[in-house]
């Protein structure tokens, strides 16, 4: 079968602008090819749709370039292009969010079942209790580890719990404003607050940062609370 190959080849442009034509300044380039596409009556959803979906090697391979992750980009733009175009998108056309988060949803389940099913499998976090000894139920139990364990592995469902559970809503400000008018440093709920270490506050309790101004509860023990939760019993054999 022969390879598909574009219509219009280079020299058909050089014919058509001169073999100078690539002198010409990025910017004016772009110009020309948008203008080209007006001209031509073109929409930009099927242009793109053409570029990404054709088998022609010469407009495959370009597509395959902007679908590329690049972290030595000297633009950062550039480093992944269509997170940056998505971003704009999201940024420049309000209207359209509500369908953007639309096609992220599916992606993000995704991501979520793959994180669970990693925590589930990972022996680190498995109780077998055959094999249960005072020193691995401390060693299991120990804040600092578990955070870092659940971190390391599920980094998207923590990002989301921990947004979730730390947004400054009304109720928080409030009470932020009313221990700044106060003079208290941490209200709170506890008579000892066990997320803040006795020494040292300001290096929290065991490994944990403490809890912020205005929460009642750390935002990261709830989300580590949480992503127990959603594991079950599962860790227990």
């Amino acid at each position: 079968m022969a390879e598909e190959i574009l219509l219009f080849d280079n020299q058909y442009w050089e014919r058509k602008l001169g073999k100078h034509s690539p002198a010409l300044t990025i910017d004016k380039r772009l110009h020309l090819v948008v203008s080209l596409i007006i001209f031509l009556n073109v929409s930009l959803a099927k242009l793109l749709f053409f570029i990404f979906n054709t088998e022609i090697k010469a407009v495959k391979t370009r597509a395959a370039r902007f679908m590329g992750y690049t972290p030595t980009a000297s633009d950062k733009d550039l480093t992944f292009p269509p997170g940056t175009l998505f971003r704009s998108w999201h940024s420049k056309f309000p209207g359209v969010r509500s369908h953007l988060h639309e096609i992220i949803k599916p992606c993000a389940k995704q991501m979520v079942e793959d994180e669970s099913n990693r925590m589930i499998r990972d022996p680190g976090l498995q109780i077998r209790m055959k094999n249960l000894t005072l020193k691995g139920i401390q060693q299991l139990l120990e804040p600092q580890l578990i955070l870092e364990k659940y971190q390391d592995l599920a980094p998207f469902t923590w990002d989301l719990l921990y947004t979730f559970t730390s947004l400054p809503n009304n109720y928080r400000r409030r009470h932020t404003e009313g221990e700044r008018n106060s003079g208290v440093e941490n209200s709170s709920d506890w008579e000892d607050d066990p997320n803040l270490a006795d020494d040292d506050p300001e290096k929290g309790w065991m490994g944990v940062p403490p809890t912020p101004t205005g929460f009642s509860r750390n935002p990261v023990l709830v989300s580590n609370w949480w992503l127990y939760r959603m594991l079950g019993h599962s860790h227990i054999h």
